[in-house]
Protein backbone atom coordinates (compact mmCIF):
# COMPACT_ATOMS: atom_id res chain seq x y z
CA UNK A 1 0.00 0.00 0.00
CA UNK A 2 1.41 3.30 -0.78
CA UNK A 3 2.43 6.30 1.38
CA UNK A 4 -0.80 8.46 -0.41
CA UNK A 5 -3.24 5.95 0.02
CA UNK A 6 -2.54 5.25 3.34
CA UNK A 7 -2.88 8.48 4.24
CA UNK A 8 -6.22 8.92 2.62
CA UNK A 9 -7.99 5.85 4.32
CA UNK A 10 -6.48 7.38 7.20
CA UNK A 11 -8.16 10.48 6.88
CA UNK A 12 -10.97 9.46 5.82
CA UNK A 13 -11.26 6.78 8.81
CA UNK A 14 -10.67 9.92 10.68
CA UNK A 15 -13.55 11.98 9.18
CA UNK A 16 -16.08 8.96 9.91
CA UNK A 17 -15.30 8.10 13.64
CA UNK A 18 -15.68 12.21 14.08
CA UNK A 19 -19.48 12.01 11.94
CA UNK A 20 -19.73 9.13 14.38
CA UNK A 21 -19.20 10.60 17.33
CA UNK A 22 -21.54 13.59 16.75
CA UNK A 23 -24.17 11.23 15.53
CA UNK A 24 -23.94 9.09 18.93
CA UNK A 25 -23.76 11.78 21.28
CA UNK A 26 -26.93 13.49 19.18
CA UNK A 27 -28.59 10.48 20.08
CA UNK A 28 -27.23 10.04 23.43
CA UNK A 29 -28.67 13.52 24.76
CA UNK A 30 -32.32 12.59 22.78
CA UNK A 31 -33.09 9.80 24.79
CA UNK A 32 -31.60 11.71 28.07
CA UNK A 33 -34.18 14.51 27.30
CA UNK A 34 -36.88 12.15 26.54
CA UNK A 35 -36.23 9.84 29.85
CA UNK A 36 -35.89 13.39 31.96
CA UNK A 37 -39.82 14.52 30.58
CA UNK A 38 -41.05 11.50 32.35
CA UNK A 39 -39.02 11.26 35.15
CA UNK A 40 -38.56 14.51 36.63
CA UNK A 41 -41.49 15.95 37.02
CA UNK A 42 -42.30 12.68 39.40
CA UNK A 43 -39.32 13.46 41.33
CA UNK A 44 -39.71 17.09 41.65
CA UNK A 45 -43.10 16.55 42.77
CA UNK A 46 -43.07 14.00 44.98
CA UNK A 47 -39.17 13.10 45.77
CA UNK A 48 -39.99 9.76 45.03
CA UNK A 49 -37.75 7.64 42.23
CA UNK A 50 -39.83 4.81 41.56
CA UNK A 51 -41.56 6.35 38.25
CA UNK A 52 -37.84 7.11 37.01
CA UNK A 53 -37.18 3.13 37.88
CA UNK A 54 -39.92 2.00 36.08
CA UNK A 55 -39.25 4.26 32.96
CA UNK A 56 -35.94 3.07 32.87
CA UNK A 57 -37.22 -0.37 32.63
CA UNK A 58 -39.19 0.20 29.57
CA UNK A 59 -36.74 2.73 27.65
CA UNK A 60 -35.08 -0.19 26.03
CA UNK A 61 -38.67 -0.95 23.99
CA UNK A 62 -39.23 2.86 23.15
CA UNK A 63 -35.49 2.56 21.79
CA UNK A 64 -36.28 -0.79 20.05
CA UNK A 65 -39.38 1.20 18.46
CA UNK A 66 -37.72 4.07 17.59
CA UNK A 67 -34.67 2.77 15.42
CA UNK A 68 -36.94 0.08 13.84
CA UNK A 69 -39.11 2.80 12.61
CA UNK A 70 -36.55 5.76 12.17
CA UNK A 71 -33.71 3.12 11.23
CA UNK A 72 -35.12 0.36 9.25
CA UNK A 73 -38.89 1.86 8.10
CA UNK A 74 -38.39 4.84 7.10
CA UNK A 75 -35.28 4.87 4.70
CA UNK A 76 -36.46 1.47 3.13
CA UNK A 77 -39.86 2.99 2.69
CA UNK A 78 -40.44 6.33 3.12
CA UNK A 79 -37.89 7.74 0.80
CA UNK A 80 -38.67 5.40 -1.60
CA UNK A 81 -42.60 6.54 -1.14
CA UNK A 82 -43.60 3.38 -0.46
CA UNK A 83 -46.36 4.82 2.30
CA UNK A 84 -48.80 1.93 3.00
CA UNK A 85 -45.50 -0.25 4.25
CA UNK A 86 -44.59 2.57 6.54
CA UNK A 87 -47.73 2.95 7.67
CA UNK A 88 -48.09 -0.65 8.28
CA UNK A 89 -44.62 -1.39 9.76
CA UNK A 90 -44.95 1.70 11.83
CA UNK A 91 -48.14 0.50 13.40
CA UNK A 92 -46.34 -3.25 14.44
CA UNK A 93 -43.88 -1.66 15.76
CA UNK A 94 -46.12 0.63 18.14
CA UNK A 95 -48.58 -1.96 18.74
CA UNK A 96 -45.11 -4.23 19.90
CA UNK A 97 -44.44 -1.41 21.99
CA UNK A 98 -47.60 -1.25 23.82
CA UNK A 99 -48.11 -5.03 24.25
CA UNK A 100 -44.52 -4.79 26.25
CA UNK A 101 -45.22 -2.05 28.24
CA UNK A 102 -48.73 -3.42 29.36
CA UNK A 103 -47.75 -6.67 29.85
CA UNK A 104 -44.83 -5.39 32.22
CA UNK A 105 -46.91 -2.77 33.96
CA UNK A 106 -49.18 -5.57 35.59
CA UNK A 107 -46.81 -8.54 35.54
CA UNK A 108 -43.23 -7.54 35.94
CA UNK A 109 -43.39 -3.99 37.51
CA UNK A 110 -45.71 -5.82 40.61
CA UNK A 111 -42.84 -8.77 41.07
CA UNK A 112 -39.94 -5.43 41.33
CA UNK A 113 -42.55 -3.86 44.43
CA UNK A 114 -43.93 -1.36 41.94
CA UNK A 115 -47.51 -1.15 41.86
CA UNK A 116 -49.78 0.57 39.67
CA UNK A 117 -53.76 1.25 40.02
CA UNK A 118 -55.14 -0.67 37.11
CA UNK A 119 -57.18 1.76 35.01
CA UNK A 120 -59.44 0.99 32.13
CA UNK A 121 -57.78 -0.73 29.18
CA UNK A 122 -58.92 2.14 26.81
CA UNK A 123 -56.89 4.97 29.27
CA UNK A 124 -53.99 2.48 28.97
CA UNK A 125 -53.95 2.13 25.44
CA UNK A 126 -54.84 6.41 24.42
CA UNK A 127 -51.86 6.87 27.16
CA UNK A 128 -49.28 4.60 25.29
CA UNK A 129 -50.44 5.59 21.83
CA UNK A 130 -49.81 9.29 23.04
CA UNK A 131 -46.76 8.89 24.54
CA UNK A 132 -45.33 6.30 21.67
CA UNK A 133 -46.71 9.01 19.21
CA UNK A 134 -44.82 11.99 20.92
CA UNK A 135 -41.40 9.96 20.94
CA UNK A 136 -41.61 8.55 17.44
CA UNK A 137 -43.08 11.78 15.83
CA UNK A 138 -39.99 13.79 17.60
CA UNK A 139 -37.47 11.01 16.41
CA UNK A 140 -38.39 11.11 12.85
CA UNK A 141 -38.68 14.73 12.58
CA UNK A 142 -35.36 14.75 13.82
CA UNK A 143 -34.53 12.33 10.88
CA UNK A 144 -36.10 13.71 8.34
CA UNK A 145 -34.16 16.93 9.35
CA UNK A 146 -31.18 15.46 9.11
CA UNK A 147 -31.98 13.74 5.80
CA UNK A 148 -33.34 17.06 4.27
CA UNK A 149 -29.56 18.86 5.75
CA UNK A 150 -27.83 16.10 4.17
CA UNK A 151 -29.47 16.72 0.71
CA UNK A 152 -28.90 20.11 0.72
CA UNK A 153 -25.57 19.62 1.19
CA UNK A 154 -25.54 17.16 -1.03
CA UNK A 155 -26.63 19.03 -4.17
CA UNK A 156 -25.15 22.25 -3.03
CA UNK A 157 -21.76 20.13 -3.71
CA UNK A 158 -23.02 18.84 -6.78
CA UNK A 159 -23.94 22.27 -8.04
CA UNK A 160 -20.29 23.41 -6.80
CA UNK A 161 -18.91 20.61 -8.74
CA UNK A 162 -21.05 21.60 -11.70
CA UNK A 163 -20.17 24.77 -11.61
CA UNK A 164 -16.34 24.60 -11.79
CA UNK A 165 -16.63 21.83 -14.53
CA UNK A 166 -18.16 24.13 -16.37
CA UNK A 167 -15.33 26.90 -15.92
CA UNK A 168 -13.08 24.47 -16.55
CA UNK A 169 -14.67 23.83 -20.01
CA UNK A 170 -15.48 27.34 -20.94
CA UNK A 171 -11.74 28.44 -19.94
CA UNK A 172 -10.60 25.11 -22.11
CA UNK A 173 -12.75 27.27 -25.03
CA UNK A 174 -11.20 30.47 -24.36
CA UNK A 175 -7.45 29.44 -24.68
CA UNK A 176 -7.49 27.83 -28.09
CA UNK A 177 -9.58 30.15 -29.49
CA UNK A 178 -7.05 33.02 -28.24
CA UNK A 179 -4.33 30.84 -29.61
CA UNK A 180 -5.39 30.72 -32.95
CA UNK A 181 -5.58 34.50 -32.91
CA UNK A 182 -1.97 35.10 -31.98
CA UNK A 183 -0.06 32.35 -34.58
CA UNK A 184 -1.72 33.55 -37.19
CA UNK A 185 -0.51 37.11 -36.42
CA UNK A 186 2.96 35.73 -35.76
CA UNK A 187 2.91 33.53 -39.15
CA UNK A 188 2.28 37.08 -41.28
CA UNK A 189 4.60 39.06 -39.36
CA UNK A 190 7.88 36.01 -39.80
CA UNK A 191 7.61 37.34 -43.44
CA UNK A 192 6.87 40.83 -43.40
CA UNK A 193 8.90 41.82 -40.19
CA UNK A 194 11.74 39.19 -38.67
CA UNK A 195 12.01 41.70 -35.68
CA UNK A 196 8.17 42.32 -34.96
CA UNK A 197 7.65 38.27 -34.97
CA UNK A 198 10.52 38.42 -32.88
CA UNK A 199 8.69 40.49 -30.10
CA UNK A 200 5.78 38.87 -30.64
CA UNK A 201 7.26 35.49 -29.66
CA UNK A 202 8.31 37.04 -26.41
CA UNK A 203 4.94 38.54 -25.87
CA UNK A 204 3.16 35.20 -26.33
CA UNK A 205 5.80 33.23 -23.78
CA UNK A 206 4.65 36.20 -21.44
CA UNK A 207 1.03 35.66 -22.47
CA UNK A 208 1.41 31.76 -22.36
CA UNK A 209 3.03 31.59 -18.74
CA UNK A 210 0.31 33.94 -17.14
CA UNK A 211 -2.16 30.62 -18.98
CA UNK A 212 -0.30 28.06 -17.30
CA UNK A 213 0.02 29.35 -13.73
CA UNK A 214 -2.81 31.88 -13.04
CA UNK A 215 -5.83 30.72 -15.51
CA UNK A 216 -6.48 27.36 -13.16
CA UNK A 217 -6.73 29.49 -10.37
CA UNK A 218 -10.52 30.77 -9.10
CA UNK A 219 -9.29 34.07 -8.49
CA UNK A 220 -6.22 36.19 -9.39
CA UNK A 221 -4.51 39.51 -9.13
CA UNK A 222 -6.38 42.60 -10.77
CA UNK A 223 -2.88 43.79 -11.69
CA UNK A 224 -1.54 40.23 -12.97
CA UNK A 225 -4.93 40.38 -15.15
CA UNK A 226 -4.29 43.56 -16.79
CA UNK A 227 -0.27 43.09 -17.09
CA UNK A 228 -1.30 39.57 -19.10
CA UNK A 229 -4.24 42.46 -21.15
CA UNK A 230 -1.53 45.06 -21.73
CA UNK A 231 0.41 42.35 -23.59
CA UNK A 232 -1.90 40.93 -25.43
CA UNK A 233 -2.92 44.61 -26.62
CA UNK A 234 1.32 44.78 -27.30
CA UNK A 235 0.74 42.06 -29.61
CA UNK A 236 -2.42 42.69 -31.23
CA UNK A 237 -0.34 46.32 -31.83
CA UNK A 238 2.10 44.92 -34.01
CA UNK A 239 -0.30 44.02 -37.12
CA UNK A 240 -1.40 47.85 -36.88
CA UNK A 241 0.53 50.00 -39.03
CA UNK A 242 -0.49 52.74 -36.36
CA UNK A 243 0.35 52.45 -32.99
CA UNK A 244 -2.41 54.54 -31.85
CA UNK A 245 -5.00 52.56 -33.11
CA UNK A 246 -5.73 50.67 -29.91
CA UNK A 247 -6.84 53.14 -27.06
CA UNK A 248 -6.26 51.22 -23.61
CA UNK A 249 -7.08 52.63 -20.68
CA UNK A 250 -7.29 52.42 -16.68
CA UNK A 251 -9.14 54.24 -14.45
CA UNK A 252 -9.30 53.41 -10.80
CA UNK A 253 -6.74 51.57 -7.65
CA UNK A 254 -5.99 48.29 -9.07
CA UNK A 255 -3.86 47.23 -5.84
CA UNK A 256 -5.60 44.46 -3.68
CA UNK A 257 -8.19 43.75 -5.77
CA UNK A 258 -8.90 39.91 -7.46
CA UNK A 259 -11.06 38.91 -10.58
CA UNK A 260 -11.69 35.56 -12.54
CA UNK A 261 -8.93 34.67 -14.97
CA UNK A 262 -9.42 35.48 -18.35
CA UNK A 263 -13.10 36.63 -18.12
CA UNK A 264 -12.58 40.07 -19.78
CA UNK A 265 -9.68 38.87 -22.47
CA UNK A 266 -12.63 37.26 -25.07
CA UNK A 267 -14.29 40.81 -25.28
CA UNK A 268 -11.11 42.70 -26.03
CA UNK A 269 -10.32 39.87 -28.51
CA UNK A 270 -13.23 40.15 -30.15
CA UNK A 271 -13.38 43.91 -30.51
CA UNK A 272 -9.50 43.43 -32.25
CA UNK A 273 -10.53 40.41 -34.46
CA UNK A 274 -13.41 42.18 -35.84
CA UNK A 275 -11.88 45.65 -35.86
CA UNK A 276 -11.80 47.83 -39.44
CA UNK A 277 -8.13 48.77 -39.95
CA UNK A 278 -8.97 51.05 -42.57
CA UNK A 279 -11.39 53.36 -39.76
CA UNK A 280 -8.95 56.32 -38.19
CA UNK A 281 -7.52 56.10 -35.09
CA UNK A 282 -8.28 55.31 -32.27
CA UNK A 283 -10.23 52.30 -34.02
CA UNK A 284 -10.16 50.02 -30.76
CA UNK A 285 -10.73 51.64 -27.53
CA UNK A 286 -10.54 49.99 -24.03
CA UNK A 287 -11.26 50.99 -21.23
CA UNK A 288 -11.47 49.68 -16.99
CA UNK A 289 -12.96 51.56 -14.37
CA UNK A 290 -12.58 50.12 -11.40
CA UNK A 291 -14.26 51.14 -8.10
CA UNK A 292 -14.05 50.32 -4.88
CA UNK A 293 -16.14 46.99 -5.42
CA UNK A 294 -16.97 46.90 -9.09
CA UNK A 295 -14.74 46.84 -12.42
CA UNK A 296 -16.51 48.27 -15.55
CA UNK A 297 -15.12 46.96 -18.85
CA UNK A 298 -15.85 49.25 -22.10
CA UNK A 299 -14.92 48.61 -25.41
CA UNK A 300 -15.62 50.46 -28.58
CA UNK A 301 -14.35 49.07 -31.76
CA UNK A 302 -15.22 50.39 -35.53
CA UNK A 303 -16.19 47.23 -38.10
CA UNK A 304 -15.42 45.85 -40.65
CA UNK A 305 -18.84 44.97 -42.27
CA UNK A 306 -22.38 44.24 -41.07
CA UNK A 307 -21.48 40.79 -40.95
CA UNK A 308 -20.42 41.16 -37.10
CA UNK A 309 -23.28 40.01 -34.74
CA UNK A 310 -24.77 40.09 -31.72
CA UNK A 311 -23.91 36.54 -29.49
CA UNK A 312 -27.10 35.69 -28.55
CA UNK A 313 -27.67 35.13 -32.87
CA UNK A 314 -24.45 34.10 -33.19
CA UNK A 315 -20.86 33.41 -34.41
CA UNK A 316 -18.91 34.81 -31.49
CA UNK A 317 -17.85 31.91 -29.55
CA UNK A 318 -16.21 33.95 -27.20
CA UNK A 319 -18.66 36.54 -26.01
CA UNK A 320 -20.77 33.58 -25.43
CA UNK A 321 -18.45 32.35 -23.10
CA UNK A 322 -18.75 35.37 -21.47
CA UNK A 323 -22.21 35.18 -21.09
CA UNK A 324 -21.91 32.02 -19.42
CA UNK A 325 -19.28 32.28 -17.06
CA UNK A 326 -21.01 35.55 -15.79
CA UNK A 327 -24.37 33.61 -15.13
CA UNK A 328 -22.31 31.13 -13.34
CA UNK A 329 -20.46 33.39 -11.51
CA UNK A 330 -22.30 36.12 -10.10
CA UNK A 331 -26.21 34.54 -11.20
CA UNK A 332 -27.77 38.17 -11.87
CA UNK A 333 -25.33 40.41 -9.87
CA UNK A 334 -23.96 41.59 -13.20
CA UNK A 335 -24.47 43.98 -16.70
CA UNK A 336 -23.55 42.81 -19.58
CA UNK A 337 -24.73 45.14 -23.00
CA UNK A 338 -23.58 45.07 -26.20
CA UNK A 339 -24.62 47.14 -28.97
CA UNK A 340 -24.30 46.84 -32.59
CA UNK A 341 -24.66 49.77 -35.46
CA UNK A 342 -23.75 50.41 -38.59
CA UNK A 343 -20.33 50.78 -38.14
CA UNK A 344 -19.14 50.38 -34.45
CA UNK A 345 -19.42 47.38 -31.92
CA UNK A 346 -19.36 48.51 -27.90
CA UNK A 347 -19.85 46.25 -25.31
CA UNK A 348 -20.34 47.16 -21.71
CA UNK A 349 -19.60 45.24 -18.86
CA UNK A 350 -19.96 45.83 -15.18
CA UNK A 351 -18.96 42.89 -12.58
CA UNK A 352 -18.38 42.74 -8.73
CA UNK A 353 -15.06 42.86 -6.91
CA UNK A 354 -13.74 40.48 -4.35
Amino acid sequence: MSENHYNCSRNAFLIYMKIFKYRLLNHILFWISIYSFYSLPAIISSGSFANAKINLTLLPFDLITVYIIIGFLIPRFLFQKKFLLLIFGSALAIAFNIIVTQYFKYNIHPRMGYWIMPRPLSVDIFYALLTNFMIVGMATAMKLLSHSFKMQLTQSEFERRSVQSELGVLRSQVNPHFLFNVLNNIDSLIFENKEKASNAIFLLSKIMRFMLQESSEEKVMLDKELTYINDYLELAKLSFEDKNYVNFKITGEVGGKMVPPLLFIPVIENAVKHCNKQSPSPGISIHFTIGSNYIILETSNFTKSTSVKLPDNSSGTGLKNVKKRLAILYKENFTLKIEKTDNKFNVYLKTPLS
